[in-house]
This record gives structure tokens, C-alpha cells and sequence, in this order.
């Protein structure tokens, strides 16, 4: 059985008795399953020639787009994605999850949750040169005595290296049901023993984060501190925002939450809990988890990204929305940026075979290997609607609705998570904000629907621009199975598409 982790935590913190990891949910296909099951027959004839011309990732093609791989270019033009990881599982041995990090001298000192064998929780480190193969030094940070307030948990940590102190914030609780999750600060000079300076910021005992206060994270700029932190009323979790010259004297702002949770039914609709902060150009970029409605031991976790134009906001969620596919039961949640030779990464928690794991995906595009499998659309037989056009394949309003492009029929998708993505253009972007295209993942085997995404013309960041359009999905259990993308066009637009495949 799994060991006892970070879920437990969650489901007592949040009043919650029960923490099953469970599947993730398959929806059964019901857009025009009739076209795909008289179409098999003639696709698996004309399968092997088509996947013999359209050609994988790495081929030189005049339609490979210059764009830097950047979280600013992801955010602000939709010219990258996530590219998972699928070859390594980080830190399985040690359970490490819901880093924190700092690189200093070439060496990645990383802070976690370290589940304890009496069911407490403290702060673990583990460090890395290569941020692949990680070395653990145990328990830097510790519980509190019996019956202080974070004899329970001093965990869920965010650390900063600032002038050769490493300053480590970190939620504490404790047994006693005064002391449900307050913000607490420890110090240290060498990044492995820390003193504890005590609590720095506690929660309201009404309103927003009547309930808790937690897994706070740092950012350092111009003499000024700004921690955020998530705050639980007991429905929803939200982000709050704090900042001072002195850790130990910061104000809370004055427009907490500054991160809201979603509308019903959204993605983020039931939290907006642990994330991450860095800066490119003159925007923040935000990467935090996110969660459905309560009963969170059941809801769809995963995470997301926002911008800022300063640190205190005002945030803005990205268009596209969440950026890993969601998971049941907790996963693919508690992210964290990370750089490595020049490239962004973002690690994040998933569930391994024996608990908590660290895997991580990369910033990417056709700069940096973005594309899994990818397939020229135009090159393709596989359409309802449209013509050649150029670089891609186009439909316009005359055409109507229909499927742009469908199709591959390809067999080798990793059986992992995944992201599918649609390299698509419109024509306009100020026009009113009309359903353009659905993007879906469908499995032609088994005749399902994996994952779909509704494109309106607002999440187009340019006209006439080639940029990603992603769905994220769970290809686990699949493997030799039958893998579409398809495009339908809601025949609101002039769309073109380039290219369609997987990371």
C-alpha cells in the first residue's frame, strides 16, 4: 500500500476523513461517433502510407516557427507548451513532493514534505546538480515540541537565498484545534540547519482564510519581501498576498484573495493552493495548482499558470488553462518552476507505486524538441471541411461546420500523461469572443473521447499567427491503442492549421 503522504494532511486540513487516489475519469465519445466507425475501415488502409509522409518531430520544415521557448512566449502568444517528461520519476525512494528550490553555485538544494512514521510532517532537502538524480539529507526542518503550534506539520515549504541566508517559510499546525495552519519562519546559513523564528503571519479568524493559512512561497525584489499563501474558509482555497521590508513585519493586502478560485464546474473552481513565481521581461508569471469543487479526495487536480504585472497583481489567469491534464484523487499538482541551461521547467507532484513522486514538464516548442509525433495537417486526408492553403490546411464561415482535420490513426503514443497540440491561426481576434473550434483527443479503439478543449476566438493572441493550442490528456492504459487529435471548426471563423500531434 502507499505510505501515508501529503494527502493526508490535505484531507485533515480541509476536514476531509478519506484520501483515495482514484482513476481518472473517461467520458464517452458523443460527438459524430457514426463518421469515425464508418471511416476505421478505410483509414487502417490508407494509415501506413499517410504516416510515411507527414513525417515525426526533428524534420526540417519551412513551417517551424523561430519562437523562443519562454514562459513569456507561452503566456503572451501561445507560441509553447508543456512538454512532459516521460522519462523520468524523481525522488520515489524518498517520497520527494511540493518542492521548493534554490540554485546557488551550480547545485540545486530542494525542499519538500517529509511524511513522518507518527503521521506528523516536516521539511525534508534533497539536492542535484543536473535537477535529474537527486541525493536526500533527511529532515532539515522539524515538528515543534507537544503542543506547540506546529507540533503537527512543518511542512509544505517555500524557501528564498537571499545575501547567504537561505530564509524558509513554511506552514505549521498543530494538534490542538487552536492552532489549525498558521505561516511560520526559519533561517539558516548553510541551507541545512535552520533555526525557527517563529509565526510571521496567521490567519483571520473570519472570512476567506478563517479556516487555514499555508504553503507559502517567496519572492525577493528591490529590498522588499512579497509572500503569497493559500487561504481555506472551509468550501474554497484561494491566494493571498503579503509583502514588507522584514519578514517579520509583513502586511497582508488589501485585495486578498488575489487569486480567486474559478466559476462552478471550472477546473480551479474548489482551490487555487500551492504555486510558484518567476519573471520575464516586466511580467510575473504564476504556476499553481488547481482543483474542482469539494470533496477534494475525489476532484480533478492539476495546474495552471497566471500574470501579473507586479508582484501584488492583479493576477490573470492564462486562456488555456489548466496546462497538465487534471487527475483524480490528487496528482499533477504542487508545482514549481525550475531552470536548467537556459531551458524553463515546471516539477510538480504525481502519484507514484509507492506515494508521492516528483516529474516535471519543459517549457517547449519546435525550438526544443516540443513535438512527440507530429503530422503536417495539409499533408493528411483525413477532413470534412476546408483546402489547402499555404503552409496548412484552411476553412472559412462559407464552409460551415466540420472537422478541419482528424486523424492520425497512430499507434505510438507513449501510454503516459500527455499534451496534445493543434498549431492553428485565425483571421481575427477583436471580432466578438464566438466559439471558434473544439480540439479533442480521441481514442479510436475504444471509441472515447480522452480530453477536449473549446477554442473561442479571444484565446487567439494575434490574427493570422500560427500559435499552440493545447489539450492536455492521460493516454495511461492505452497503449497500441488508435490516436486521433481533431480539430472541429464551428464554421464562426476563417481558421488555418498547420500541424497537429502530441508532446
Amino acid at each position: 500500500m502507499p505510505r501515508q503522504d501529503e494527502r493526508s494532511i490535505r484531507c485533515a486540513r480541509l476536514g476531509r476523513h478519506v484520501c483515495v487516489a482514484r482513476p481518472q475519469s473517461r467520458r464517452r465519445n458523443d460527438i459524430d461517433v457514426a463518421l469515425h466507425r464508418s471511416l476505421r475501415m478505410l483509414c487502417a488502409v490508407i494509415a501506413a502510407v499517410v504516416l510515411a509522409t507527414v513525417g515525426y518531430a526533428g524534420q526540417a520544415s519551412a513551417s517551424d516557427s523561430p519562437y523562443p521557448a519562454t514562459i513569456s512566449a507561452l503566456y503572451d502568444r501561445n507560441e509553447a507548451f508543456l512538454k512532459v517528461d516521460k522519462q523520468w520519476v524523481m525522488g520515489e525512494p524518498f517520497n520527494m513532493h511540493f518542492i521548493s528550490t534554490v540554485t546557488i553555485g551550480g547545485e540545486i538544494s530542494a525542499y519538500y514534505i517529509r511524511n513522518k512514521p507518527d503521521g506528523t510532517f516536516a521539511t525534508a532537502l534533497a539536492t542535484s546538480t543536473d535537477g535529474v538524480n537527486w541525493t536526500d539529507h533527511g529532515i532539515v526542518l522539524d515538528t515543534g515540541p507537544s503542543g506547540s503550534w506546529d507540533d503537527r506539520i512543518a511542512s509544505f515549504p517555500g524557501v528564498a537565498y537571499v545575501n547567504g541566508t537561505f530564509y524558509l517559510v513554511y506552514e505549521g499546525a498543530g494538534f490542538n484545534p487552536a492552532n489549525p495552519g498558521d505561516i511560520g519562519l526559519a533561517t539558516s546559513t548553510d541551507g541545512v540547519t535552520f533555526t525557527k523564528v517563529g509565526r510571521i503571519l496567521t490567519h483571520n479568524p473570519s472570512g476567506w482564510e478563517s479556516a487555514n493559512i499555508g504553503t507559502p512561497n517567496l519572492w525577493y525584489e528591490n529590498g522588499t519581501w512579497h509572500l503569497y499563501y493559500h487561504g481555506y474558509d472551509g468550501t474554497d482555497v484561494r491566494v493571498g498576498f503579503a509583502s514588507g521590508t522584514s519578514l517579520t513585519s509583513l502586511s497582508k493586502s488589501g485585495s486578498n484573495p488575489v487569486l480567486s478560485t474559478g466559476p462552478g464546474g471550472s477546473w480551479d473552481a474548489g482551490t487555487i493552493g500551492k504555486r510558484d513565481i518567476v519573471k520575464e521581461g516586466s511580467y510575473y508569471y504564476m504556476v499553481y495548482e488547481g482543483s474542482t469543487d469539494a470533496p477534494f479526495e475525489t476532484a480533478q487536480w492539476s495546474s495552471g499558470l497566471a500574470r501579473a504585472p507586479s508582484p501584488s497583481g492583479p493576477w490573470t489567469k492564462y486562456r488555456q488553462n489548466p496546462v497538465l491534464a487534471p487527475e483524480s484523487g490528487f496528482g499533477n499538482d504542487g508545482p514549481a518552476f525550475l531552470s536548467l541551461g537556459g531551458e524553463r521547467w515546471v516539477y510538480y507532484r504525481s502519484i507514484g507505486q509507492f506515494g508521492s513522486v516528483t516529474r516535471r514538464a519543459k517549457v517547449s516548442n519546435e525550438t526544443n524538441g516540443g513535438w512527440g509525433l507530429v503530422f503536417e495537417t495539409e499533408s493528411m486526408p483525413y477532413h470534412q471541411v476546408g483546402r489547402p492553403d499555404g503552409d496548412g490546411w484552411s476553412a472559412n464561415t462559407s464552409d460551415g461546420p466540420g472537422f478541419l482535420a482528424y486523424g492520425p490513426y497512430n499507434n505510438n503514443v507513449v501510454p503516459d500523461w500527455n499534451t496534445g497540440v493543434v498549431k492553428l491561426a485565425i483571421d481575427n481576434v477583436t471580432a466578438g469572443n464566438d466559439l471558434v473550434a473544439t480540439i479533442d483527443v480521441y481514442d479510436a479503439t475504444a471509441g472515447q473521447i480522452i480530453a477536449t478543449r473549446q477554442i473561442f476566438r479571444h484565446d487567439f493572441q494575434q490574427a493570422s499567427h500560427y500559435e499552440f493550442m493545447i489539450v492536455p490528456f492521460a493516454w495511461e492504459g492505452r497503449a497500441g491503442h488508435t490516436f486521433e487529435i481533431r480539430t472541429f471548426t464551428h464554421g464562426t471563423a476563417y481558421l488555418r492549421q498547420d500541424r497537429q500531434g502530441t508532446d
